[in-house]
């Protein structure tokens, strides 16, 4: 039997709250100042590499929203289409503001090698919205946006500390900022369609799959700016301590 709305959302923000992404080392690094001024810019062009993926799958959302037409929900995925891609500067080249301040250039920056993380998430997004309903893709980036956005959000607490204890500036660190004022709307009205629409068992289990699947997503995002910083292959568990190595075993050979 379907979940009431209310519900069901409270279970949802239950999924994303047990690995929040506030508490992620990533962001309490940079509030507790333990990474360089040149380690952030090292982590950051993860960051635009996962970034510069954002009309692809943004893409893939809209075209799937044209085909299925649910009501508001092209008009949902347009306004955050717009809002990252159109205008002078799409989000990719304000993302890139930052590499610029830190004397990475653009070559550069395109030609990185993704950490493993970074590489992880941008799979896991990039297939998912291409397989998948717009309503799903809505699902898996509403519930992260929630928590990336509002002067408590990961981008709001880190936003603060990298203009001022670490001197970038407001140009470089402009991404945060645009993430801290818009995707806290962003998450809020993704959140409302997805009460409005996934109404019945099935819908319900697979916007859950998609919250958590966007979820991990991000989550190893964050992890990949520690790994390309570190260079070893760790993951974050979400239970608010260090990093941990994943150690995986190899078969003996005969």
């Amino acid at each position: 039997m379907a979940k009431h709305p209310d519900d069901f959302i409270a279970e949802l923000w239950d999924y994303a709250y047990q690995v929040p992404m506030r508490e992620h080392p990533w962001f309490q690094g940079i509030v507790q100042h333990r990474w360089t001024r040149d380690e952030i810019v090292v982590g950051e062009v993860q960051h635009y590499l996962r970034v510069r993926q954002n009309p692809v799958y943004f893409g893939y959302m809209a075209v799937n929203a044209a085909i299925e037409r649910q009501p508001g929900l092209s008009d949902v995925v347009m306004l955050n289409y717009l809002e990252e891609l159109a205008g002078e500067r799409s989000h990719v080249d304000i993302m890139f503001q930052f590499l610029e301040e830190g004397g990475v250039t653009r070559e550069e920056a395109d030609n990185a090698d993704p950490a493993p993380g970074t590489l992880a998430a941008i799979e896991m997004i990039l297939g998912h919205c291409q397989r998948q309903s717009a309503l799903e893709g809505v699902a898996m980036l509403a519930f992260v946006e929630a928590q990336h956005g509002g002067t408590d959000g990961a981008a709001g607490i880190a936003y603060p500390e990298l203009i001022g204890h670490y001197g970038f500036s407001d140009r470089a660190a402009e991404t945060y900022k645009i993430h801290a004022e818009q995707d806290v709307s962003h998450g809020a009205r993704q959140i409302e369609l997805i009460a409005k629409l996934a109404t019945d068992d099935d819908t319900q289990e697979r916007v859950r799959r998609a919250v958590k699947l966007g979820i991990e997503a991000w989550n190893l995002e964050w992890d990949g700016h520690i790994q390309a910083i570190t260079g070893k292959r760790e993951f974050w568990t979400g239970d608010r301590l260090s990093m941990r190595p994943v150690t995986i075993r190899l078969p003996q050979r005969a």
